[in-house]
């Protein structure tokens, strides 16, 4: 039952990620106006729980889940609770990075035609002017499934070279 509502849970923020334009030019250095154009929101909160290496985070705008896993890959270490998270939400309210109050955040964002996308090899491949660049898929968001080879696409990466969210371009 969990795997259906997975599966079911992934298909809709995929159509739903798919479905929102995106603004953002090649290689742009990322700023909370990067992500405000691509529909995020930036949320402060407290961990206040710990359980099965999910960390519950209370925000003004409600409670949100983070994995132990995610915090640890970025660099940043276990958050304990009491600890305060500056979170970036997507459009579909989805937790894509969290950093330690007051550590800015280092993304950047890269445009072109996707030419590769292999959810099961973790890898993402974008024709831009510059060339072919190649980006590790975050393990949480090996999700996006219906983008065809050829799409103009806008990748964010973040400070650890994943892909953390991937718009199709206003055509």
């Amino acid at each position: 039952m969990r795997h259906i509502f997975s599966i079911i849970a992934l298909s809709l923020l995929t159509a739903a990620a798919l479905m929102m334009p995106v603004d953002v030019r090649a290689q742009a250095a990322d700023t909370d106006e990067t992500h405000l154009k691509a529909g995020h929101k930036k949320v402060e909160g407290v961990v206040t729980d710990v359980k099965s290496g999910m960390y519950t985070v209370k925000t003004p705008t409600g409670t949100m889940t983070l994995s132990e896993n995610a915090a640890v890959r970025h660099g940043h270490g276990a958050p304990k609770v009491g600890d305060e998270l500056t979170l970036w939400v997507s459009e579909n309210n989805m937790v894509i990075d969290a950093h330690p109050k007051g550590d800015a955040t280092v993304h950047r964002s890269v445009s072109g035609k996707l030419t590769l996308l292999d959810n099961v090899n973790s890898q993402i491949k974008v024709m831009t002017a510059d060339g072919e660049m190649s980006f590790k898929l975050k393990p949480e968001t090996r999700s996006f499934v219906d983008i065809a080879p050829g799409t103009p696409v806008t990748v964010e990466v973040n400070e650890s070279g994943e892909v953390i969210d991937l718009h199709k371009d206003k055509q």
